[in-house]
């Protein structure tokens, strides 16, 4: 009778985040082993699985053993892989895997509101749950690319009594035009994001798999019911600041090409770290699959079963483009945005 495999979960953080060992990745998977990565995953909030190397087709099963997979849309750009749909091409390149060059300031600028405290597909009507990112290739070590990951449960946790009852039911209007122009304010000047998608969500959800309390409040929340914008950016910014205390954050080094990062964003925020010194000159081939949240609070506050797709301005930086017309009509697309 074979022995059933035993994973090794080695923290690299006092809170949160583990590295795993033990699967063999050339064979198919067993359910108990899935079993092992749950409880993992429920536990830790970030598992590192070091020397993967996989192929597409792997990635995309092994993720569907999670749940229900998103799918990247392909409006802005199509993408490297419009024949497999559920992989997000997060990487530096185009779509003809060629590195994108400064010159192409738009899609230069939209890429920093990844750099930017978030948890994946906060401004849909129905948020993801895990995210399960690949490096097929990697710049060299020392020019960035690393990912940062916040434990949130233990932002919440940290939380002083009297935040905790201001925030309790408290809902915020999530927008990705919001972050983009946080991340670059050249970006989207004078449009009014409630013009475009809002979704909305509380401040605080339980984590069902854990039983904690999860602070949901990141970059892409723009206003709260009752408060102002002004007064909402303040409070935001406050609580990122305090969720994102050194004690809270862990740094994961892409070591090899082949490593794979899985997550819970409904545990914890992530953001990449400056790109700058290998973004024009070095290939970062990042491959990501999400899968949608299958619990009591995956639709939030919006409007269950309507899963609506994200609408924003076709030219990010229409302001800048000169016309013989005092205003710019720009007709509404869906958003080939993948954070």
């Amino acid at each position: 009778m074979a022995v059933p495999t035993r994973l090794v979960f080695k923290p690299l953080h006092p809170a949160f985040v583990a590295e795993v060992e033990g699967i063999d990745w050339t064979k198919p998977i067993p359910d108990s082993v899935i079993e092992e990565i749950q409880k993992g995953i429920d536990k830790y909030g970030v598992l590192v699985f070091r020397k993967a190397n996989i192929d597409n087709d792997t990635h995309v099963a092994f993720s569907r053993r999670f749940g229900e997979l998103d799918r990247m849309p392909f409006i802005r750009r199509r993408g490297r892989f419009p024949e497999q749909p559920h992989i997000f091409d997060v990487s530096n390149m185009d779509d003809n895997g060629k590195i994108v060059q400064s010159t192409d300031r738009a899609r230069v600028l939209l890429s920093k509101g990844n750099e930017l405290w978030h948890a994946d597909m906060q401004y849909h009507p129905r948020r993801d749950k895990y995210s399960i990112l690949r490096a097929v290739q990697i710049p060299p070590k020392g020019l960035g690319g690393e990912t940062e990951f916040c434990d949130s449960r233990a932002a919440y946790d940290d939380l002083s009594q009297e935040w905790k009852d201001k925030l309790k039911d408290l809902v915020a209007d999530c927008s990705l035009i919001h972050n983009r122009r946080a991340a670059a304010p050249d970006l989207y000047k004078g449009v009014d994001p409630y013009g475009w998608s809002i979704s909305r969500w509380k401040a605080v959800y339980p984590h069902e798999s854990s039983g904690r309390m999860n602070l949901y409040v990141t970059s892409y929340c723009y206003k709260f019911d009752g408060f102002s914008v002004e007064e909402s950016q303040k409070m935001i910014n406050e609580l990122i600041e305090h969720g994102s205390q050194p004690k809270n954050v862990y740094k994961v080094l892409w070591e090899q090409e082949g490593d794979m990062v899985m997550w819970d964003n409904t545990a914890t925020w992530h953001r990449a770290l400056d790109s700058s010194q290998y973004k024009f000159k070095y290939r970062r081939d990042m491959r990501r699959t999400n899968t949608f949240d299958d619990g009591p609070n995956a639709w939030g506050e919006n409007e269950v079963g309507n899963d609506w797709k994200v609408k924003m301005p076709k030219e990010p930086l229409a302001h800048e483009i000169v016309t013989q017309d005092a205003e710019i009509s720009v007709p509404a697309q869906e958003v080939s945005a993948n954070a």
